[in-house]
């Protein structure tokens, strides 16, 4: 791995509100981790059950007892059953989808949640012009993608009447603008 990828990943807990998306994982958790990248979260996440991690950057062998990490493209892997799971973490990756496609990957994930399962999403708030472009810069240079905003007050008012909307809210670390939204299925 590249000097400066490394160095990124011991510094990315600093930048990553993580205890904000450690409160909302239920205790005994049935975790799918949707663009885990190297599974970062592992590292933190105490009381589950198990964990999938699904990512074209993820590492297959570095599964443990409960643990799992799966080299895959996360949209088509919402064509598997999805049933065993409970708690579905989106973490940083919608920008990275594009934008035709943003849409349509939420709204299969949210229908193919049964009924108590937890959907945490968090993202890159674009409402600061000078932060969105320094994010914009930073996945650039860390991951050689331009990368696409979706608009969540749209996806909010989408999907109120598919979903509950246990809370949303925006959280400011340094230059990075983070935009939670935590759902339940009715």
């Amino acid at each position: 791995m590249e000097f400066y990828k490394k160095i990124y990943f011991k510094l990315r807990p600093l930048i990553l509100p993580i205890d904000k998306i450690l409160e909302y994982i239920p205790p005994r958790a049935t975790i799918l981790d949707i663009g885990c990248g190297k599974g970062l979260l592992t590292k933190h996440i105490k009381n589950f059950e198990y964990y999938t991690g699904v990512d074209l950057a993820a590492n297959p062998r570095e599964a443990d007892n409960n643990i799992k990490f799966v080299k895959d493209d996360c949209l088509t892997y919402l064509n598997n059953d999805l049933s065993n799971y409970n708690t579905f973490l989106v973490i940083d990756l919608i920008h990275h989808i594009p934008v035709k496609q943003q849409l349509i990957f939420l709204k299969t994930l949210i229908n193919s949640l049964k009924s108590g399962d937890i959907l945490i999403i968090k993202d890159i708030n674009p409402r600061n012009l000078i932060l969105k472009f320094w994010n914009s810069f930073h996945d650039f240079v860390m991951s050689r993608q331009i990368i696409r905003y979706l608009d969540f007050n749209k996806f909010e008012k989408n999907i109120e009447d598919k979903i509950k909307i246990l809370d949303h809210f925006h959280s400011r670390i340094l230059l990075y603008d983070h935009y939670f939204l935590v759902l339940k299925k009715s």
